[in-house]
């Protein structure tokens, strides 16, 4: 059998328990035959003693048939076969009765499952496999806690996992890569040339690893042996596909705001050019109205857009006004030497470049709500043009402390929480995303018909793909 003893990161070895049983259990488990699994049900949940012709009369089977399963059951140690009474050892019927959950038809290798998976290990090797305080009152807990609260937690965790097996990661990818996110252990176990064992193996250390788990599927053709993520996270994840931004099939009656993805910017740059010697606001007003008309001919100058670039201006202190005459300071020479894009990115990050306020989403504007309201776009990343009504549709985004997706225990079940948004919420995500990041050129927008919509540009997709 290949030996995969131990992973760095977070120091699971399997030697550390009698995984080589737990393995040859698995294996027999998984060469059962529908007729079989029935046998072992009824030995489960049968009392500690009792006989072969009670098997037989409940099981409505000769005790011929009976006889050569449960003397496979006997090499497991889960039974004694005494001539015609049968005693069933406690310790292993407990062992049996976990692994036969993964055949049940409403299985989930959920956390409660996880929770109970991990009692195979001795608990004070559970401290060192999983780098938590030996001190916890609550072990699982804080492994919930350290590992799996959140989603960005679990994908962190993901993607530290190292292994020198690259099967071991091969696997991992093609479950989390698969339409539905479950796998045919057959298709895997073909795919890298597996024994049983070996595959077995590799399928402990995923599950040890909180990564992948193995379960059953009855089909037509019998029971098909399956890997799937934990439950929670696979709901997760079908959750954002189910409320995947979809792009604009349709773009032909499109009406940008701007042409050009850094256009407001390059709008302020045309006023701090005007205003290079003083100028009047009503002059610049008109100046910079004329040269939008040639430059975008499909676009509609609104007196409110104009206002806005002037208004930007003096609120970061790049004009000045003195008696309705604008003036260029000198931070806003500097920053006319910049290029477009580091214009942009100074612009964003500019300390006196603040979000309005507004009574009905007033408590929203923070540093952290509106940097969250930010990372919303993530979900458009790989999308062309899109509604905002259909994005605010999937929209994820910890706004405040009840939106942020984490695991939550609803009576005995758990879950990854998603909150949802109300008007005024969704219209605070909305105008960080239709002025804040149009302004730094992180979006385009327009609208088709008078809905709403944006497309993330190459610069937001470059900042918030690492964000």
């Amino acid at each position: 059998m290949q030996e995969i003893t131990q992973i760095r990161k977070n120091k699971i070895s399997l030697l550390d328990y009698d995984y080589k049983q737990d393995i040859e259990n698995r294996v027999m488990l998984s060469k059962l035959t529908e007729f079989e699994l029935s046998v072992l049900e009824e030995i489960l949940f049968s009392s500690i003693k009792t006989s072969l012709s009670r098997l037989s009369k409940d099981l409505e089977t000769p005790e011929k048939k009976l006889l050569p399963v449960l003397e496979k059951f006997e090499k497991t140690n889960l039974l004694k076969i005494d001539g015609q009474i049968i005693n069933i050892d406690k310790k292993m019927r407990k062992y049996f009765e976990f692994e036969y959950q993964r055949f049940e038809e409403n299985f989930k290798p959920d956390l409660l499952f996880i929770n109970n998976l991990l009692h195979k290990i001795p608990i004070h090797i559970l401290p060192i496999w999983y780098s938590i305080p030996k001190s916890s009152n609550n072990i699982f807990a804080s492994i919930i806690d350290r590992y799996l609260l959140t989603p960005q937690m679990f994908q962190r965790h993901l993607e530290n996992i190292e292994c020198e097996n690259s099967t071991f990661l091969g696997i991992v990818e093609e479950v989390y890569n698969s339409e539905n996110f479950e796998v045919t252990s057959s298709y895997l176990q073909k795919k890298y040339s597996l024994e049983k064992e070996t595959y077995l193996e590799i399928i402990l250390f995923l599950e040890f690893n909180l990564l992948c788990f193995q379960s059953y599927k009855k089909t037509k053709n019998g029971y098909v042996e399956i890997i799937t993520p934990f439950h929670e996270y696979k709901d997760y994840l079908q959750y954002l596909n189910t409320t995947k931004i979809l792009s604009i099939k349709d773009t032909k009656k499109l009406i940008r705001k701007r042409k050009s993805p850094f256009g407001f910017v390059e709008d302020l740059s045309s006023i701090l050019k005007m205003a290079k010697k003083p100028i009047s606001k009503n002059t610049a007003e008109k100046n910079i109205k004329n040269e939008l008309s040639i430059k975008d001919t499909d676009i509609i100058v609104s007196k409110s857009y104009i206002d806005s670039i002037i208004n930007k201006l003096l609120k970061i202190e790049f004009l000045s006004e003195k008696k309705d005459l604008l003036q260029i300071t000198t931070s806003g020479k500097k920053w006319l030497d910049f290029n477009l894009e580091n214009k942009a990115l100074h612009l964003y990050y500019h300390t006196l470049n603040t979000l309005e306020e507004e009574d009905s989403f007033k408590h929203l504007i923070n540093e952290k709500s509106i940097r969250e309201a930010e990372k919303s776009i993530t979900r458009a990343l790989d999308a062309s043009w899109v509604y905002f009504d259909d994005f605010a549709k999937g929209i994820i985004a910890a706004i405040t402390d009840e939106h942020l997706v984490k695991i939550i225990h609803s009576g005995k079940a758990y879950k990854y929480s998603i909150g949802s948004y109300s008007k005024e919420e969704i219209l605070f995500i909305k105008k960080v995303i239709f002025e804040r990041l149009f302004e730094a050129g992180f979006v385009s927008i327009g609208s088709i018909n008078a809905q709403d919509c944006f497309s993330v540009t190459k610069l937001g997709k470059k900042l918030f793909e690492i964000t």
